[in-house]
């Protein structure tokens, strides 16, 4: 069997990065060979195998053939007697459109090792304009690759501000936005990502609301560098922004939301702890659900104390008080004499030890 290692794992490797995944293209086969050999087969829109021992995917050589509009209005032709530089002049980008052979040879039809030495991220051909869905994933590779100096050729930008005039990304899907976006986020640049969808007129179209000049904070180190708390720092970064209004265009998870509205709401708060009273603090903690989901709260007090506060320092007092705080007033139980109180009572009664608790951590009297 014919197979090639392609893609990111070959461009990671000639840049000397980690490889994440591995995507293999095999040629010559069909369908049911690969059935016969062990695989098992995922995909519906074209065949995708699973190794039996792996589990890393191997997709049959195609060709594409645009017959609707958006990034899945495409038939696929899956012929045995397609070839390997077939397959690969259909990609996105030249830099991903290299396979590498089981004995190490590359087979690179674009030209993608010279752009990666340039440090060009450009179109394989005029077909790129077929799937919209490129413009995101050329921006979330930019994000990606920046703190290596890559840049987007002027041929590709432009094509890109024609896709985006033309309407062409209004016929993503939300779900697919997300999976881009999700992936900027966790790139080494995630401004880059926001500066590249500006730069093709598309920021305000995709993500309404967020401004470019408040996305330059995400490239900064952060003790929280996971998707949903970049997510969170670029909401409190964009204080206009209308969370409702942006669910609509990207699918953002639950809990991504609810963790960045519980920022927004709370974060001033949070980093005033050391000057608040006692029932302000108490109030944060049952608005934030700090009982229930301490993990949540601890992460939203530190998105919101590194994002607000400037001072090292400061970060880490803020931080401290609320980790002896939590755990407190989450001891607090009812003594024996509660038994018979009414359910106002009860909760009267832990109050009362909740705030006893927090007065003693804060040094009140």
């Amino acid at each position: 069997m014919k197979t090639f290692l392609v893609g990111g794992a070959v461009r990671d490797e000639l840049l000397g990065r980690s490889i994440v995944e591995r995507d293999w293209v095999v040629v010559g086969e069909t369908p049911d060979s690969m059935l016969e050999r062990g695989f098992r087969q995922v995909g519906k829109d074209f065949p995708v195998f699973l190794h039996p021992k792996t589990q890393e995917e191997y997709a049959l050589a195609r060709r594409e053939y645009k017959q609707a509009p958006g990034h899945q209005g495409f038939r696929f032709d899956t012929d045995p007697d397609i070839t390997l530089e077939e397959d690969l002049t259909r990609r996105d980008l030249t830099i991903n459109a290299i396979a590498k052979a089981p004995d190490g040879t590359l087979i690179d039809p674009c030209g993608g090792q010279k752009d990666l030495a340039a440090g060009l991220l450009r179109h394989v051909s005029e077909a790129f304009i077929e799937d919209p869905l490129r413009v995101l994933r050329l921006a979330q590779f930019q994000a990606r690759l920046a703190d290596l100096g890559f840049r987007i050729h002027d041929d590709t930008t432009q094509l890109c501000r024609a896709m985006v005039k033309r309407g062409d990304l209004k016929t993503l899907s939300r779900e697919r936005v997300f999976k881009e976006f999700e992936k900027a986020l966790r790139a080494s640049q995630p401004s880059a990502f926001f500066g590249v969808l500006e730069s093709f007129n598309a920021l305000a179209l995709i993500f309404p609301g967020i401004q470019l000049a408040a996305t330059k904070s995400l490239d900064e180190p952060s003790p929280d560098p996971s998707p949903e708390g970049r997510f969170s720092q670029l909401v409190l970064e964009n204080p206009t922004l209308n969370l409702q209004d942006l669910n609509a265009q990207v699918s953002i998870p639950k809990h991504w939301m609810d963790l960045a509205a519980m920022t927004r709401a709370l974060a001033e708060t949070f980093c005033q702890v050391a000057e608040l009273s006692a029932e302000t603090i108490l109030a944060a903690l049952e608005r934030g659900d700090a009982r229930r989901k301490p993990a949540r709260f601890e992460q939203s007090v530190l998105i919101s104390s590194t994002t607000l506060v400037k001072n090292a320092a400061e970060q880490a007092q803020i931080l401290s008080l609320w980790r002896r705080i939590v755990p407190e007033t989450a001891k607090v139980t009812l003594p024996e004499t509660a038994a018979g109180l009414s359910g106002q009572d009860i909760k009267a009664l832990i109050r009362a030890g909740q705030l006893r608790r927090i007065k003693a951590v804060h040094g009140q009297s």
